[in-house]
């Protein structure tokens, strides 16, 4: 029994101890696997590519301070942390630094000129050189390219600058066409009074306080146009400051030219790589010309071989598959170009879009950039330094009909409200039209086949009768209705019946009538009428009355008449019997 006891104590202690030798194997491979874990996760994130961002974190017992990822860079520091490791891998910090894009180019709506003879097709252009902080390798001097059009004049005007601290300011000012051989090499010449090496960069705000003149230099005869000779006028210019600058370019183009040209497309790219800020560039000051890199270049090869800025050169051969909302979506020359968005501000510039790294102009790679750890470059590596626009001739007019309401029978011959012109403004802003004006083009009745009908408004097909132009035709159209026929029997006038005027006669009184009639008085003869007879009877023809002038009976006169006739044939009676 006692052998038996002695044999389960040993069995059960070396159970036991088994027991707790694997309890303590087992932890240690978990704190062996533990590490190799987090090592290789901190390996893992010092090898990712430059530009990615990660974060890596075990939080067992770490404190809040190690949970907080911190950035240097285009990188973001892995953090691992656990009770028995901590590893931390810090790549190294980027040199490039995103300030943007470099060149932007956006049209504006053509305009008629108010003579109606000329149309002028308007861009922004703007641009920033790539710069270094040790102010060594640099990308300056603008190359402007513009399509040759027969009766074509450009100006140019800067309207945005620095100041001594690199604050935007807007400026107005016209710049000076100049041609190469006016650029002199003497850095001692007064750049406002002569031209020197500085007279093709933007004058900061201050130089312009001072008197110096902006200037943009016509490299048609430079030699530095590699080719396009004839097709393409090629314009160069350059800036010193750190942020972007912009000019202004107005091509006026006579009517007939304009009518050909629906689109009209410029191009600005940058031209050299150099070791030095400066002016226009040159390979005798050392620099590099980045047409040399075909991924650079606006022109390209045709379908015969034949060298060609496509629509650049021929801006006929550019339709509605190029544009969208008035804006280039695609080159019209080399493919390899890529369009800069427009933002409507000069101040920043915008990165390239839909770009395919297999054909893009990516500076940063083609020139190592990354390899100098030790100079910052301001690049970017998603803008290919060059850029294109349109500026688009859009044209329309008004014109009005006039129909039968719910039908399309015209009654009147349509009206011409605005002839055919700019859609656009000079300022840039949509014209109006109006077709209330007169009742030349909206009368409010209309007399059509011997009927009259009358205004009731437009059709539900009718365009506005007030609004802003729009590319084409408007149609407004007015709606008429035939005016109610109501009949009216004519009524004959009554005449109104004028009564004669007849006056009453007038009776002698008995005494006159004894004195006018001899026979009634016995044994009395007067030899001679008295005074006082007479002045009676004179009295008596005042109170019968004179015929008045303008009544229509003469019975009054001749009641007068008689009375006179008796009186005289009275007056001889006695006489005669005075005789006898």
């Amino acid at each position: 029994m006692k052998k038996l006891t002695k044999l389960g104590i040993a069995s059960i202690s070396v159970f036991v101890l088994n027991t707790y030798t694997h309890t303590i194997v087992k932890a240690d491979e978990n704190r062996s696997s533990e590490t190799s874990v987090t090592v290789e996760l901190s390996t893992t994130e010092a090898n990712a590519p430059q530009g990615e961002h990660s974060i890596v974190t075990n939080n067992d017992s770490s404190s809040a301070e190690d949970n907080v990822p911190s950035s240097v860079g285009d990188y973001t520091l892995a953090t691992t942390t656990s009770e028995t490791t901590r590893s931390t891998a810090t790549p190294p910090k980027s040199n490039i630094v995103n300030e943007d894009g470099y060149v932007n180019v956006e049209g504006h709506p053509a305009a008629l000129t108010d003579d109606g003879e000329n149309v002028v097709y308007s861009y922004t252009v703007a641009f920033k050189g790539m710069h270094s902080s040790d102010h060594g390798q640099t990308v300056r001097d603008i190359r402007l390219r513009i399509p040759d059009i027969p009766g074509a004049k450009v100006d140019f005007t800067l309207i945005g600058t620095r100041d001594a601290n690199e604050n935007p300011v807007p400026v107005n000012v016209p710049m000076k066409v100049i041609l190469p051989d006016e650029i002199v090499s003497d850095s001692d010449t007064d750049p406002t009074t002569t031209l020197n090496s500085d007279s093709s960069i933007v004058p900061t705000a201050e130089e312009l306080r001072a008197g110096k003149k902006p200037a943009i230099v016509n490299m048609d005869e430079s030699g530095y146009n590699y080719s396009g000779d004839g097709i393409v006028h090629l314009y160069g210019i350059s800036s010193k400051t750190l942020k972007s600058t912009a000019f202004r370019v107005a091509i006026t183009l006579p009517l007939e030219e304009a009518k050909k040209i629906k689109y009209l497309p410029i191009d600005a790219r940058f031209a050299w790589k150099c070791s030095q800020e400066g002016g226009i560039a040159s390979y005798e000051e050392g620099c590099q010309s980045l047409e040399e890199y075909k991924s650079n270049q606006v022109y390209f090869a045709d379908e015969d071989g034949n060298l060609s800025y496509g629509g650049l050169g021929n801006p006929t051969l550019v339709d509605e598959s190029y544009v969208q909302d008035g804006h280039l979506i695609k080159s019209v020359a080399s493919p390899n170009t890529y369009i800069t968005p427009n933002n409507g501000d000069w101040t920043k510039i915008p990165n390239d879009t839909n770009i395919d790294p297999d054909t893009f102009f990516n500076y940063v790679k083609i020139f190592s950039l990354k390899e100098n750890k030790s100079i910052t470059y301001y690049a970017s590596e998603t803008e290919d330094m060059a850029d294109q626009d349109v500026s688009a001739f859009y044209q329309g007019n008004v014109l009005i009909d006039y129909v039968i309401k719910g039908s399309n029978q015209s009654i009147k011959p349509t009206y011409t409200d605005t002839a055919m012109t700019s859609v656009y403004g000079l300022d840039g802003r949509l014209k109006n039209y109006n077709t209330t004006e007169n009742n030349l083009e909206r009368p409010d009745y209309i007399i059509f086949n011997g009927q009259k009908y009358l205004l009731v408004g437009i059709s539900s097909s009718s365009a506005p009768e007030i609004g802003p132009m729009k590319e084409g035709t408007l149609h407004v159209v007015y709606e008429y209705v035939k005016e109610a026929y109501n009949p009216v029997t004519p009524v004959a006038p009554t005449p109104t019946p004028v009564s004669p005027i007849v006056p009453e006669p007038v009776q002698p009184s008995q005494e006159e009538v004894k004195k006018e009639n001899p026979l009634s008085h016995e044994g009395t003869v007067d030899p001679q009428p008295s005074q006082n007879s007479v002045t009676k009877s004179v009295m008596d023809l005042k109170q019968v009355g004179l015929p008045k002038t303008g009544d229509s009976s003469s019975n009054v006169f001749f009641s007068f008449l008689g009375a006179l006739t008796g009186f005289l044939g009275f007056s001889l009676i006695k006489k005669r019997k005075s005789e006898r």
